[in-house]
């Protein structure tokens, strides 16, 4: 389908019909242009830093919302903190206002599928973290899979999961997004590094792409792929939201954080 290791650029209510290719890696990114507009995001700002209940996970010092990464053995604890954040951000966002339903929404346009959040034993799964990155700050190289790690939540059955986020706002300078033409393997955790993250040297002389957040646009990439944001610089925090998601045998899309 492509001749060159590029991302694909398509409206929020066109259809994408090679889920496949991007799952496969032989697309390394599906961009949604101008999913959301500026007034959007800037209204979407002001309401997140004004909530008082920010909190860290692996590899970020500020964030709002619960992920799973930061409860892989902490079920309860995990689902629980979920009820407690959800219930406070039903303030914040009504429900037709929530970024995170929004985007739910459009992956429904975008693929075809009904979208839901994942539950277990009656509870939620988080709908999705918001992120800041501040100056000098960047994420390490990683890549997410709740299928090897998170072993013990019913979202670990599903082999393939996608990520999906919105950038409300860009760094002043840096906070690109660094995708590398490789999957993780086993072999790979010999370079894997304290509390989060792996050497640079599991993707040495590996191909990659640097994709520059614009506001508004939700970028969707198969997380399995290496991937890292590079040092952001400048006054401005790189500020976004997301979720990851996955195809199902029901042909929907679950969701989950």
């Amino acid at each position: 389908m492509v001749n060159h290791w590029t991302p694909i650029y398509l409206k929020k209510n066109q259809k994408f019909e090679f889920i496949d290719e991007l799952a496969s890696g032989s697309i390394p990114a599906l961009i949604l242009k101008k999913a959301f507009s500026l007034k959007t995001c800037k209204k979407i700002i002001e309401k997140i830093l004004d909530f008082n209940y920010v909190s860290n996970g692996p590899g970020i010092e500020k964030k709002i919302g619960v992920s799973l990464n930061s409860f892989i053995n902490q079920k309860g604890t995990y689902f629980e903190k979920t009820r407690f954040i959800e219930k406070k951000l039903e303030r914040y966002f009504p429900y037709n206002e929530d970024p995170r339903t929004l985007m739910q929404n459009i992956l429904s346009t975008v693929f075809s599928m009904e979208t839901r959040i994942a539950k277990e034993n009656n509870s939620n799964y988080s709908k999705g973290v918001f992120r800041f990155h501040g100056t000098n700050e960047s994420f390490k190289i990683h890549r997410d899979s709740a299928h090897y790690e998170a072993v013990g939540y019913q979202v670990s059955k599903i082999p393939l999961q996608f990520s999906a986020v919105l950038h409300l706002q860009p760094a002043e300078y840096g906070g690109e997004l660094v995708i590398y033409r490789k999957i993780w393997k086993h072999s790979d955790e010999k370079y894997r590094t304290p509390y989060f993250g792996y050497s640079e040297k599991v993707v040495h002389d590996i191909e990659s792409i640097k994709i520059k957040p614009e506001t508004g646009d939700i970028v969707i990439i198969n997380p399995i792929h290496y991937h890292a944001i590079s040092k952001i610089k400048g006054k401005h925090y790189r500020i976004s939201t997301g979720f990851f998601f996955a195809p199902t045998d029901e042909q929907t899309l679950t969701c989950w954080a």
